[in-house]
């Protein structure tokens, strides 16, 4: 058994992640939380352990924290026969490797991931994944208009460009669709900043969507477009 942060790292504030070279039931996680006296406990899968440990082997210390990618793969879990899912921001993999968790063994959706660094890229293509998996390196303002429409969509740029995306992201969002943006808690100064002439705070007040503040971990809002 590891234990992890809620980050990946070494020490435990509120959270411990742990994980297991066999499937734990939902009791037995229960147990262990409490002889360790943690606040939550969450089981991390082996393929996204694998990733938090690349992400630690390149210095990269900005990946989703469990509690993040839990929801990610409950809600690419949701994505309807022929969907499409897309990330903005592969970094080292871990976000990717929480969708394909929750996706399991369907071959029926469709995952586009956009990393602006080629080399990071690079790394988290030579880990393996199913043919299903795309890995697009570009820039996310500049990509987005040219990829199609998505189910659902996870934002996880760096705070300071998220608001530059956003227009563009929830367009490219279908009736239904949901975008889940990441790093709300840090970045939230920086979020509300107009940026390109977009004020982000617009977001909550947009008539195409429904959007909720969903205040734990790493701070998330997660949004889903309206149908016509």
């Amino acid at each position: 058994m590891d234990r992890l942060d809620a980050a990946g790292g070494s020490e435990a504030e509120s959270s411990v992640s742990l994980t297991f070279d066999r499937e734990m039931s939902a009791s037995e996680v229960e147990r262990i939380k409490r002889s360790l006296g943690a606040r939550t406990a969450l089981q991390v899968p082996t393929a996204v352990s694998a990733a938090y440990g690349r992400a630690r082997r390149v210095g990269f210390a900005k990946s989703s924290r469990p509690e993040v990618g839990a929801l990610m793969a409950v809600l690419a879990a949701a994505v309807p026969a022929g969907g499409r899912i897309l990330e903005l921001g592969t970094g080292a993999g871990v976000g990717l490797a929480w969708v394909a968790h929750g996706l399991r063994s369907r071959s029926d959706v469709e995952v586009v991931s956009v990393e602006v660094d080629r080399n990071m890229s690079e790394l988290v293509s030579s880990a393996g994944w199913p043919d299903w998996v795309s890995l697009v390196v570009g820039d996310a303002r500049e990509v987005i208009p040219t990829l199609g429409t998505f189910d659902l969509t996870f934002l996880d740029i760096p705070g300071e460009l998220k608001a530059s995306v956003l227009d563009d992201a929830i367009t490219a969002l279908r009736p239904g669709g949901q975008l889940l943006i990441d790093d709300m808690n840090p970045y939230w100064r920086k979020f509300r900043k107009p940026i390109d002439g977009c004020d982000p705070e617009q977001l909550l007040e947009d008539p195409r969507v429904v959007c909720a503040l969903l205040q734990y971990s790493s701070g998330m809002i997660l949004v889903s477009r309206l149908r016509d």
